[in-house]
């Protein structure tokens, strides 16, 4: 990479740091009371400094040990908090989940430049991590509790460690292949769709045409460390719950919320007829509802269809969650109503930019030299995107697509530039 990429990365990375250091500082909302107001941010604030003050995982509504929700965001909550509070740096607990985000947030962009870098050159990954940088609803992200901006992180290291390997030299060693497993392994306790990364691995390895039996041996090695990984939790869960649980008690709730003949793609509590009873216990209800969900989808797979278009539009129907997420935290509405319209039609016509250079920018994952590093990439979109739409509409859910859309973004960037130089001499950068 030359020096004036070098310096083109630096200023990036530099004035995303800025942006939401900036934000952080600037918007200083209050822990969440309840859970009412904050919903899923009130559970990771609440549990994260249970456990920073050895309190453990107990549910706040039934004071009983609880699997409701993955571990793993509350965990690192915890380690942060618990650092807070037997320090003297800050008992300020908001101020610190704020920084960890603006640290990840902003690592997240040079890591995206790693994997834009691999997937189809510098240029491509200098100018994904500048549509990465300036993501406005990113940014907003950074003064929440949601776990979104931890998930891409995660999610990028993961494919950062097995992307950069020269995949033009045969399959990647057996020590990168388990140093992926364990960046997979801490996204996974985060949330468990980040696996679906395990399939891009598969189809980067067939790709180089190796045989099966050393595809499988690769293959198997990653999941050896996240099944290993998740142990402990389970076990945990199976001395307190009495159950099988490898990640959370939540699903089943997820899966029955848009599944009934009233629903309507969005978000409902699990307390009608397409659920069991809510007052049941946690793994119970989880078993019933997933039973239940399975059950409506082979018996209306018409309706499923169309709540996956209705999903789909609420999804994408958007990109301002983090104003709205700040909004409900402790304190009320910290935010001017007109600096909320300005903030969220500004995220909007942002993420709509992206994502229509993302769509015409699509040829970026299937470009003719079939670089392995894209189809791991490329299981990373299909799965982030497929798996949200099978469960019910968010705006949010879209979150972890931000990079893919990026480095699609770039691509299509990328080709329209080459394409206004053709029959130029242009030195590649």
């Amino acid at each position: 990479m030359t020096t004036t990429c070098r310096r083109l990365l630096t200023a990036i990375v530099v004035a995303g740091f800025a942006l939401r250091l900036g934000w952080a500082l600037g918007v200083r909302p209050e822990a969440p009371w309840d859970w009412a107001d904050s919903g899923d941010q009130f559970s990771y604030y609440h549990y994260g400094s249970e456990i920073a003050r050895g309190r453990g995982y107990v549910s706040y509504i039934t004071g009983q040990a609880t699997a409701y929700y993955p571990i793993g965001y509350p965990a690192l909550l915890g380690a942060l908090y618990f650092v807070a509070l037997h320090t003297p740096i800050t008992n300020d607990l908001m101020l610190v989940t704020a920084l960890f985000h603006v640290v990840l947030s902003t690592a997240s962009i040079l890591l995206v430049f790693v994997v834009g870098r691999a997937m189809a050159g510098v240029r491509v990954g200098l100018i994904a991590a500048a549509v990465l940088a300036g993501f406005p609803n990113l940014v907003y992200q950074v003064s929440s509790v949601q776990l979104e901006t931890t998930f891409i992180f995660l999610v990028l290291a993961a494919l950062a460690v097995i992307v950069t390997h020269d995949w033009a030299t045969g399959p990647p060693s057996h020590r990168r292949v388990l140093a992926f497993g364990v960046a997979m392994g801490v996204a996974v306790v985060v949330r468990p769709f980040a696996a679906v990364l395990i399939v891009g691995l598969v189809g980067a390895l067939a790709a180089v045409r190796i045989p099966w039996r050393r595809v499988a041996v690769l293959a198997f090695l990653p999941v050896g460390v996240i099944v290993a990984m998740s142990v402990p939790w389970t076990i945990r869960n199976a001395v307190q719950l009495d159950a099988f649980v490898p990640s959370s008690t939540n699903m089943g709730d997820t899966l029955c919320i848009d599944r009934n003949l009233d629903a309507k793609g969005g978000f409902r509590f699990a307390d009608h007829d397409g659920c069991v009873d809510p007052d049941l216990p946690e793994v119970e209800r989880n078993q019933g509802n997933t039973k239940k969900a399975i059950s409506f989808v082979l018996h209306h797979p018409d309706r499923e269809l169309l709540q996956i278009v209705r999903r789909a539009r609420i999804m994408f129907g958007g990109d301002h969650d983090g104003i709205e997420a700040v909004q409900t935290l402790g304190g009320g509405e910290m935010l001017t109503p007109r600096m909320v319209d300005a903030t969220e039609t500004f995220a909007d016509r942002y993420f709509f930019a992206v994502l229509a250079l993302a769509v015409v920018g699509l040829p970026t994952y299937f470009r003719h030299d079939g670089r392995p590093a894209r189809l791991i990439a490329l299981s990373g979109l299909v799965g982030l995107l497929v798996i949200p739409l099978l469960l019910w509409g968010n705006p949010r859910f879209h979150l972890p697509l931000a990079p893919f859309m990026a480095l699609s973004a770039a691509g299509a960037i990328d080709a329209g530039w080459r394409w206004r130089d053709r029959g130029k001499v242009v030195p590649t950068p």
